[in-house]
This record gives structure tokens, C-alpha cells and sequence, in this order.
């Protein structure tokens, strides 16, 4: 498969295009965020394995967001009932749990590297009156060992640019889990200066979704699940001219 190299203005493009895509389906895209952040909240309240358990699922629940942000983007309608298709379809299933599974070792690898500080976090996550100490560890580590931070960041950052293409890999291209994986990574060091940009877009719109009690998270798991199809269409499949303004460009729409 064809990986192409984008410039970096068009992570604007995608986020535009995200927001088109949550305008395109506002009822449900808002039903959906609501059913995703609750499947990760109930799982993450498992002691301990709720971390693993989301790394599992992730894939089959972003499945009816893609699918979704593919409805939207391309002029369908989408329905509610989307949200459950990774767990539905029987051609998604298998593969999706096997990169869930994937998924679970990277998390474990991260946590491993990143040990004690991960053991700190999920003693505070998970034990929230016990005495721990993680902005002093982080504080600690970042003057003591400055240099000691880059190598667990580069492992996490890989990790992440691995995962980051796989599902729709996965349910778009038919690629197996790890060709999705291993594709997935090649895409994002190719495409490392939009990606960063895109990341550091969506982190500053993070802090202002977590204003009013975090509603704003119903917005913007639409918006940049619709914005993540967009580049993923844009890095591996790039619209005709002529369907350009119908898909990334959706945003002057």
C-alpha cells in the first residue's frame, strides 16, 4: 500500500473536516461519544485490569466511530446502532481482537518502562487515598536524569504511531493486525511533522473539552475521530480532485 507524504497545514484540513463530519450526524455522534466514554469509564473502574480490558476493546469500539466518521464524511446517514459494529460484524471481529490484544502488550510494555512512576499512577487512579507521590517522582526525574524522560517518551510516542492507523487499516483495507501495525508506523514517520501538528492541536483542544464537568469531550470525540478518518484517507488513499471539497475540505462546506 501507497503511504503519501502530506504537509503539515493539513492537519487543519482534517480537523475541518472532523467538525463537518460531527455537524453531519449531530444526534448521532453525540450518542455515540456518550456510549463510548461510558464503555471506558466501566471499564476502567476494574481494578488493575481495566487499563488492559480498554486496550482490548479500543479497537472494536472505535470501529463504529470510523465507520461512523465514514458515513459522515462521504454523505451517508449514519444510525446509532453503528457504535456496535466492530463487535457485530463478524469480519471485524477476530482481527480487531486480535490487535486488541496487540494493544494490551504495548500498554504493558509502556507501563513496564515507564515503572515506578506507572505503578505510582494507578496506585492514585485506582487507590485514591493512598499516599503517593507522582508530580514529586516526575519532578525528581526531571532533574536528575532530564535525558532518562526521552527514552520512555520515544517508546510511547512509537507505540502510539503504531496503533494509531491499525483499526482502520483493519476494517478499510482488510490488512491483517500486525501488517496494520507495522503499516500504521511506517505512515506516521512519514508523516511524522502533520501528525505532531494534528497531536498538538487536538491536546490544546482537549484542555478547553475538559471545561464544564468535561461535556465538551461529547464533541470532541466526534470531531477528531472524524478528523483521524480524514488523515488516514489522506496519508493512504487521497480523495479525487473532484471529491475533495465533499471530504477533507469539508470544513468550508
Amino acid at each position: 500500500m501507497k503511504i503519501q507524504l502530506v504537509g503539515f497545514r493539513r492537519a487543519f484540513v482534517w480537523l475541518g473536516a472532523g467538525w463537518y463530519a460531527f455537524k453531519s450526524n449531530l444526534g448521532a455522534w453525540l450518542v455515540m461519544a456518550m456510549v463510548f466514554l461510558l464503555a471506558l469509564m466501566l471499564l476502567g473502574m476494574l481494578p488493575f485490569v481495566g487499563i488492559a480490558l480498554i486496550a482490548l476493546f479500543i479497537p472494536l469500539l472505535l470501529t463504529g466511530l470510523l465507520i461512523t466518521a465514514h458515513k459522515s464524511l462521504t454523505g451517508n446517514l449514519a444510525q446509532v446502532e453503528d457504535v456496535l459494529q466492530g463487535f457485530n460484524d463478524q469480519r471485524f471481529r477476530q482481527p480487531l481482537l486480535l490487535l486488541g490484544g496487540m494493544m494490551v502488550v504495548g500498554t504493558l510494555v509502556m507501563l513496564a518502562i515507564l515503572y515506578p512512576l506507572s505503578a505510582e499512577v494507578l496506585t492514585a487512579l485506582y487507590l485514591p487515598n493512598s499516599d503517593t507521590h507522582v508530580t514529586m517522582m516526575l519532578e525528581d526525574m526531571a532533574v536528575s536524569s532530564p535525558m532518562g524522560l526521552l527514552l520512555p517518551a520515544g517508546v510511547i510516542i512509537v507505540v502510539m504511531m503504531a496503533f494509531f492507523y491499525a483499526t482502520p487499516l483493519v476494517v478499510f483495507e482488510g490488512q491483517a493486525p500486525l501488517d496494520a501495525v507495522s503499516t500504521s508506523l511506517l505512515a506516521c514517520l512519514r508523516n511524522i511533522v502533520p501528525l505532531t501538528t494534528f497531536a498538538l492541536l487536538v491536546m490544546t483542544l482537549s484542555v478547553f473539552a475538559s471545561f464544564a464537568f468535561g461535556l465538551g469531550y461529547l464533541v470532541l470525540i466526534p470531531v477528531v475521530t472524524g478528523a483521524s478518518y480524514a488523515s488516514f484517507r489522506d496519508v493512504f488513499d487521497p480523495v479525487e480532485p473532484s471529491d475533495e471539497d465533499n471530504m477533507l475540505n469539508a470544513h468550508s462546506a
